[in-house]
């Protein structure tokens, strides 16, 4: 057996070749975007909104899921996760020293080189300035269930962008966006059609005995509208 130490590359060097190999971005970005889609790793519920996610995948030569450990998609953008920025922030030389973490009062020393800053986070501060409140002035649910892990993200949030903000230069930290709640839901299946694709779905829905021949997608039923849209996939699939 030979002595020779075999080099096996590492998974980023294999995603890079992955995407060295790449030879038409648009089309791998719809496939990539697609897939993103109907696997529901981000939430997303449009494929335009999976296609964007592939670009950044694309930009950042990283895979999905590589991806989702690092951001979350809110309402319509990325934001880094708090672990994700804590993490870069070690990464690039920077250190923390937490001084008081309770439900009222986060305390905590942000230190790079010869940079330092003490950063304060209080309960008091957030529920005065109304970011800890909903519409309704009543604290947040999930300021009022997790208040310490809420000011501990505020804090690295403050201190990252103080001290070293290349870790997150243009970009939310997930829980600075205000998620406000759900709305009923109003989608339509004509919104879940891709441009140019209608024809093909109506052929579809008349093969499948949903429509009629010279049916328009205003004759499919409610419940048959419901129960696609609550599993499209396969539908979707028909139209390639």
């Amino acid at each position: 057996m030979s002595d020779e130490i075999i080099n096996l590359p590492t998974q980023e060097q294999m995603q890079v070749e992955v995407y060295d190999r790449i030879t038409d971005p648009l089309t791998a970005i719809k496939t990539l975007g697609g897939a993103i889609f109907k696997s529901g790793i981000f939430g997303v519920d449009k494929i335009e909104q999976g296609e964007i996610l592939a670009m950044e995948c694309l930009a950042q030569r990283k895979s999905p899921l590589e991806l989702a450990r690092t951001y979350h998609f809110i309402q319509g953008q990325l934001a880094i996760r708090t672990d994700a920025l804590l993490a870069k922030y070690h990464l690039a030389g920077g250190t923390v020293t937490w001084i008081t973490r309770t439900d009222e009062l986060v305390e905590a020393e942000f230190a790079r080189g010869k940079s330092k800053a003490m950063i304060t986070a209080s309960m008091k501060e957030y529920t005065e300035n109304g970011t800890a409140l909903g519409r309704d002035g009543k604290i947040k649910e999930n300021w009022k269930r997790w208040p310490r892990r809420m000011l501990t993200a505020r804090a690295i949030s403050e201190g990252v962008r103080l001290i070293a903000p290349e870790c997150c230069f243009g970009t939310y930290v997930s829980e600075e966006i205000d998620v406000q709640p759900a709305k009923p839901a109003t989608r339509r299946l004509a919104d879940l059609i891709p441009a140019g694709k209608m024809d093909k779905a109506i052929e579809v829905l008349v093969k499948t005995g949903h429509l009629l021949p010279g049916d328009t997608l205003a004759q499919l039923s409610p419940d048959t509208e419901e129960s696609i849209l609550k599993k499209p996939a396969a539908f979707l699939e028909a139209l390639n």
